[in-house]
């Protein structure tokens, strides 16, 4: 292991996940994430469900020609693909613009709080979970 991950892994230990957790950015960010990947989820199961049930009830409609050697069922089984490409760039496209700016600012408002809080970490502290967690001591769990 380098020195580098060492550090990291070390840092890794001081955080206070739960913490994070609670956050108003991180509790927005998964009610935002889970508003889009639910539907989307949803939407694409109901369409390949749709496709299988057809398939399976509906064999004169999905062996309907629309061109030479081209059938509905063909056609359908391609929209498939177009489903998994569509959603994925929208979920790309809202990591981009929501997901990601909301990650970034429940990542500050923590480094924020933390750094507010590491001076306690080597001296008396002040009772904080952050700081008494960085220091060794069971954090105080307030509810």
């Amino acid at each position: 292991m380098t020195e580098t991950s060492g550090q990291e892994a070390a840092q890794a230990e001081n955080i206070d996940w739960e913490a994070i957790e609670r956050s108003d950015a991180f509790q927005e960010l998964v009610r935002k994430r889970k508003a889009f990947v639910l539907p989307g989820t949803i939407f694409f199961l109901a369409w390949y469900m749709g496709f299988i049930l057809l398939t399976a009830y509906a064999e004169d409609f999905m062996a309907e020609r629309i061109s030479e050697g081209l059938t509905v069922g063909y056609v359908l089984a391609l929209t498939q693909f177009v489903m998994v490409l569509v959603l994925g760039l929208l979920y790309l496209r809202m990591s981009a613009k929501v997901f990601d700016p909301l990650a970034a600012k429940a990542i500050e408002d923590y480094a924020d709080h933390h750094q507010r809080y590491a001076a306690d970490d080597h001296g008396a502290g002040n009772g904080d979970a952050v700081g008494s967690r960085a220091a060794g001591a069971e954090p105080e769990v307030t509810r």
